[in-house]
């Protein structure tokens, strides 16, 4: 018997209504319009090595190693035992507190999937990292925006205002997208907050070696023994090695256990991160050689930074001062533009790639855009030059 119907599209589940990331979903466009001859300038994306920053060498040095020592094989599930007790000297912590994870973005989506339930209120900065959106849409938890002020700093007043009844709070510092580099003062005050109403927090420390401006503040010494938390990195940023996919989660202070047990599990579902970078990151983590690596680029960082505030500022855009990582987070003071993808759309016409403020989160008080200074100096204006006749 033949069966006859009609042959409709195979379509995705709901849940992928949720799912989206701007920092890439942008770049489809750009590849159009490549396509057609057009020359790109890629500042939509903070991908070291993609503008010449090479990687801490002793990583690759010691994959090496480690692939002619046999650490072929899947790894222990929560991470090499090396690794995690390297780790746990950096945090103060015991080794059954840290987890490896494929990059932090993996780290991130266990923390969701382990502790946000349905409608539970997570405090997010906004602007926010965009997989911060996403995941808490994806798990369907509530995203509750905290603001910052004119420094970029938390905005506590404003954070005393929707604290309460949150299950967790997230702080990325340095942060992205702002470039921001919260004080010590300022940290102190919103861990005070949270333990006030008993709200752990999620900390992405992605770049906190990537200090361009002021003192580095060691927010696990502020929080520690007041307010539970996760500290969270990898070695993307700081090591300037995006491609190698290793990072860590540690557990701070005390009731963590259920929650360890459930990243335990979501360790085993993925079966494990690969073994060979697992090995070389515990020795580049300690490596002596490493405060010359990032004090050099920390340097170039700040001599791209401080070309893109002056070519920025001749024109109608106005951001903090970034201060670390290597982002602005930029507002259009031109009237011309009332929608943020309009605007990044019409850069695209001119061959330079951003990212449209909203993708970080609603923005009411302007139109905004994000873009990354990691290129050298003379593409950097390069680009300004580009869009100048459209601001």
């Amino acid at each position: 018997m033949i069966h006859l119907r009609r042959q409709l599209p195979y379509r995705p589940t709901e849940r992928m209504n949720v799912v989206s990331y701007p920092i890439r979903d942008i770049v489809m466009e750009a590849k159009r319009e490549e396509a057609k001859g057009k020359k790109m300038i890629y500042l939509n994306i903070g991908d070291p090595p993609q503008y010449g920053f090479e990687p801490f060498r002793v990583i690759a040095d010691q994959v090496k190693v480690a692939l002619a020592e046999n650490w072929k094989g899947y790894a222990p599930s929560e991470g090499d035992e090396e690794f995690r007790n390297t780790v746990a000297k950096i945090e103060k912590c015991k080794p059954e507190d840290v987890f490896a994870v494929a990059g932090l973005t993996e780290g991130i989506d266990f923390f969701f999937h382990s502790f946000i339930g349905f409608g539970e209120k997570v405090l997010l900065p906004n602007p926010v990292y965009p997989l911060y959106l996403s995941k808490a849409k994806q798990f369907e938890g509530d995203s509750v925006f905290y603001r910052h002020d004119a420094d970029g700093q938390i905005d506590v007043a404003n954070l005393s205002k929707k604290i309460e009844g949150a299950k967790a709070m997230v702080i990325i510092n340095p942060n992205n997208p702002l470039g921001s580099l919260y004080s010590e003062k300022n940290l102190a005050e919103v861990v005070k907050l949270c333990s006030e109403y008993d709200v752990p927090i999620f900390y992405d420390g992605s770049y906190d070696r990537l200090i361009l401006e002021g003192k580095p503040v060691d927010f696990r010494k502020i929080a520690r023994g007041k307010v539970p938390f996760i500290y969270g990195s990898s070695l993307s940023k700081d090591f300037s090695y995006t491609g190698a996919r290793i990072g860590w989660v540690a557990f701070h202070g005390e009731r963590w256990a259920e929650v360890k047990n459930a990243f335990f599990l979501l360790c085993n579902q993925r079966l494990s991160v690969n073994w060979e970078y697992q090995k070389a990151a515990a020795v580049a983590m300690v490596h002596p050689s490493y405060p010359a690596y990032i004090a050099d680029m920390n340097r170039k960082l700040i001599e791209r930074r401080n070309t893109f505030i002056k070519m920025a500022g001749k024109l109608p855009l106005s951001f903090p001062v970034p201060k670390g990582a290597f982002y602005a987070f930029i507002r259009i003071e031109s009237q011309k533009w009332r929608k943020d993808l309009q605007f990044v759309r019409a850069a695209l016409k001119e061959g330079v790639v951003f990212v449209p403020g909203s993708g970080f989160g609603r923005q009411e008080d302007g139109v905004y855009f994000r873009s990354t200074f990691l290129p050298e100096p003379h593409i950097i204006e390069e680009a300004f030059s580009k869009i100048k006749r459209l601001l």
